[in-house]
């Protein structure tokens, strides 16, 4: 079925480009004779671009070839620059033998992206650079015409990977936009200047300033490398974690994804539920000391030995938090993921708005996932129980005001749930029944 969708939306893109060509060869200005010979120009320095390219993720990858695109578009907005875009891409879709999918996805959302923003372009007035000075340059239809491009390009392959991993399409597409924003307005002179040094200067004076070109393609290449690595190697952390614990698989990244919905439900600022969402994957990393193994095992009611072992395990993993500089903001978060709002909880008997807010929102969503997932002394709890005891312990355990909102919410927080367990199910299913003992989270 997903790849049935996928077709599906790669033929719309592919209905999309065509149309928006047909529409730019009829209705937008016809390519001077210095447009044609720019585009031929950039057709080159297009494909050398894209055939730069460097990988985003297991199944995205990224290019700088919007920059010679864009260039292009100031030089020549009208179809020249649609025809440039097309060969460039093609070509280097010969190039790396891609898939005759993947090859046709991408050479249309790139025709698709420039058609789109060139139109966004004229619309507002914006002049060929091949005019200027003789006309007013307009700086908003330019920083427009780059941004629409940006946007749409990475729309277009948040669609496909949202339909291709059943990913939600408008978090990938905002995650990618954040992720990229500073260096995307770092590119906006740039783009500009590329375009200038040709109509200034020539081909050969163009050709010197690839140098920055490949120098652009490097910083997002290294950018893109380094959170690919910091990423990975907190995935690895948090699934050697789990596998200490044979009832919990997964357990991390739910808590994480449930923090994060519970966070944008309160009106947490972007940035900082990112930083809440990190600090619920590591909340459980101190359960990786050794000392923590046999009691994660076990099938039974812990002792309340076991269960002071247990509850040491917020400071040691906050301790191990700490080792790392960029988490240092994470300690407090990860550190007091057990406190309770009324002050029995631990390590520091800590209560209200005394626990940082991460904390209060981590220690939700740890329960919600606790209570809504098999545990090997009992099946998973519906619904309704698990909202019946979020108003239960609310001003209790948990910060009544979250509890509030959520409860009112509380319709697509059972959504959430479907998605995320859905995601990441349970690696392993317990029959096994008895009387509940102190959770292990």
């Amino acid at each position: 079925m997903a790849d049935k969708d996928v077709k599906r939306v790669v033929a719309i893109i592919s209905a999309g480009a065509v149309s928006a060509t047909v529409a730019m060869y009829f209705f937008g200005p016809e390519p001077s004779l210095a447009q044609w010979q720019a585009a031929a120009f950039f057709t080159l320095f297009g494909l050398v671009a894209s055939a730069l390219g460097y990988k985003t993720s297991k199944i995205t990858s990224g290019s700088i070839g919007f920059l010679p695109f864009l260039s292009l578009a100031v030089i020549s907005p009208n179809y020249a620059a649609l025809a440039s875009v097309g060969l460039s891409i093609a070509g280097a879709e010969l190039l790396a033998k891609r898939p005759i999918l993947k090859a046709t996805f991408n050479v249309t959302q790139f025709i698709l992206a420039e058609a789109v923003s060139i139109g966004a372009y004229l619309a507002l007035e914006g002049t060929p650079l091949t005019d200027w000075p003789g006309t007013t340059f307009k700086p908003i239809a330019f920083a427009i015409m780059v941004a629409s491009w940006m946007a749409l390009n990475k729309f277009a392959v948040s669609t496909v990977v949202g339909t291709a991993t059943s990913a939600s399409i408008s978090k990938h597409w905002i995650g990618s936009m954040r992720m990229s924003i500073m260096y995307d307005l770092f590119a906006l002179p740039l783009i500009f200047f590329y375009a200038a040094a040709y109509v200034r200067f020539g081909a050969l004076m163009s050709s010197a300033l690839a140098l920055p070109m490949i120098g652009m393609r490097q910083l997002y290449k290294t950018n893109i490398s380094l959170q690919k690595i910091n990423e990975e190697l907190l995935q690895l952390m948090v699934a050697t974690v789990d596998a200490q614990d044979p009832y919990t698989s997964g357990h991390s990244i739910r808590v994480s994804e449930y923090s994060k919905f519970i966070s944008r439900l309160n009106g947490v600022a972007a940035r900082h539920v990112d930083r809440v969402a990190r600090a619920a994957l590591l909340h459980d990393v101190g359960k990786i000391y050794s000392e923590f193994a046999p009691v994660l095992k076990k099938p039974g009611r812990l002792s309340e030995e076991e269960f002071e072992i247990m509850k040491t395990h917020s400071r040691k993993g906050a301790d191990l938090v700490a080792k790392v500089t960029h988490f240092e903001d994470l300690v407090p978060i990860v550190l007091s993921h057990h406190e309770a709002w009324d002050g029995s909880g631990y390590p520091n008997n800590i209560s209200g708005n005394q626990i940082p807010l991460g904390s209060r929102i981590i220690a939700l969503a740890d329960t919600i996932d606790a209570m809504s997932t098999n545990r090997p002394y009992r099946a998973s709890l519906p619904p309704g129980i698990v909202m019946a005891e979020i108003r239960k312990q609310a001003g209790r355990q948990f910060d009544p005001i979250l509890c509030e909102r959520l409860l009112t919410m509380w319709s697509e927080m059972e959504q959430e749930m479907i998605r995320v367990t859905g995601l990441y199910p349970e690696a392993k299913e317990s029959s096994q029944n008895g009387t509940s003992p102190p959770l292990k989270e």
